[in-house]
């Protein structure tokens, strides 16, 4: 197979790269760079895996006029648009030297990494400074009473007497996450469960919550927002400085270990806030993580209304990004998060349950709206939500082209 090339040329092919065999042409990058494409058959799962892996990459030819060195042995024999022999390293080769090089430097790294991890303080450690110390929040007719690693409570006051007061539970356990990122900084990164509170006569249980503690530089401590994401369950989002002075929220020691964030930690903001859109002769009223409503209105009372789903939410699942998913309708195929509403009210038509898919997509330069709703199937719909908030998780950033060289030397004779 012949390669044409002068200087260094810029090829978007993928290969699997394993064989000179099978490696496929490198043609057509002659008098300037210009886009070569070229692909082997993809007959096993394995074809298709390394496809996906490798379709935002790219290579450059890079010519020498030195000896290909010794320790290179890899390497496959090609020529250039005037017969001159070139010998070419593929960059998914490595050879045994270079390969022991390459284990030997991740053993270092991580003895390095294992030293910094013993000497650094736990994240929940950094919370210390709060103990004894109880944070309000008003919400309404309600307010909340957090009295860190200690308990929680709800209650009503008129005047300075408390009238009605319900504990949603007394400190349980804290649980952090085994790695962070940088990135975390955006989410919660210490959650501390209360257990055990007033009895709830809709569960026949008691109640109970969730505080999630997350780092916000250059504000005072708070609780910066609570909800009920269930029948007597809630989540309270509080914001601290304190978890911000932490080495591998600093960009330390471990400040490279990348974690996927919750894409619904990103999302926090919408926490207590419905959206409406109007369609015809329904209105339709998304409520975050709680439901989706169709209605329709006159004099102010409605007329008719269904419920389309009610939010489910799974709170032993950690990781969320099996929701994320392409939009191959796009333009650009797109990426966006989906989140299910069930359990809506019964269809006529099929006897089961109305239910809804919401689909959260980046706009940067918009704000919170709901900008359609579909009906896909019979009682089956589709919210499409555009939203700022989530433009900042990794899977919503565009990706950058991978460069990867092709080492070329000139045959010795």
């Amino acid at each position: 197979v012949k390669l044409a090339f002068m200087g260094r040329r810029r090829c978007a092919f993928f290969d699997r790269l394993r064989h000179a065999s099978i490696l496929v042409c490198l043609s057509v990058c002659l008098l300037a760079p210009q886009t070569c494409l070229g692909t082997t058959p993809a007959n096993t799962q394995r074809d298709e895996e390394t496809a996906a892996e490798m379709a935002n990459v790219k290579y450059t030819v890079v010519t020498h006029n030195v000896p290909r060195p010794a320790y290179r042995s890899d390497f496959v024999k090609m020529k250039d648009k005037n017969g001159k022999e070139f010998e070419c390293v593929m960059p998914s080769k490595m050879t045994e030297e270079q390969d022991a090089h390459h284990v030997e430097e991740q053993k270092q790294q991580a003895e390095r990494s294992a030293k910094s991890e013993q000497e650094l303080p736990s994240l929940d450690s950094l919370l210390a400074p709060l103990t004894g110390r109880c944070f309000l929040r008003p919400d309404g007719y309600w307010n909340f009473e957090l009295c860190h690693g200690k308990k929680l409570r709800q209650f009503h006051e008129e005047g300075r007497k408390t009238t009605v007061e319900y504990s949603l539970g007394d400190f349980d356990k804290a649980v952090v996450p085994d790695v962070i990122s940088k990135d975390s900084m955006d989410s919660s990164v210490v959650k501390h469960f209360y257990e055990g509170g007033t009895r709830c006569d809709e569960t026949k249980g008691p109640r109970h919550a969730v505080v999630m503690y997350r780092c916000v530089e250059g504000k005072e401590n708070h609780i910066e927002s609570m909800k009920e994401d269930a029948t007597c369950s809630y989540l309270i989002v509080f914001a601290t400085p304190l978890l911000c002075d932490h080495p591998l929220l600093a960009g330390g020691a471990r400040g490279s270990t990348q974690v996927k964030p919750r894409v619904s930690d990103y999302l926090v903001g919408l926490s207590g806030t419905c959206f409406y859109r109007v369609e015809g002769w329904w209105t339709y009223e998304f409520c975050y993580q709680k439901h989706l409503k169709q209605f329709h209105q006159e004099n102010s009372v409605n007329t008719a209304e269904f419920m389309l789903g009610l939010y489910q939410e799974d709170t032993k699942i950690a990781d969320d990004s099996h929701n994320i998913h392409i939009d191959d309708a796009s333009k650009d195929s797109s990426a966006f998060y989906s989140q299910s509403y069930t359990k809506g009210t019964i269809c006529d038509v099929t006897g089961e349950p109305r239910q809804v898919e919401v689909q959260f997509k980046c706009a940067t330069d918009s704000l919170n709206v709901v900008s359609s709703i579909k009906e896909k199937a019979t009682c089956k719909y589709a919210l499409v939500f555009y939203t700022p908030l989530i433009c900042n998780h990794p899977a919503f950033q565009s990706k950058k082209d991978t460069i990867r060289n092709i080492e070329c030397y000139p045959t010795q004779k």
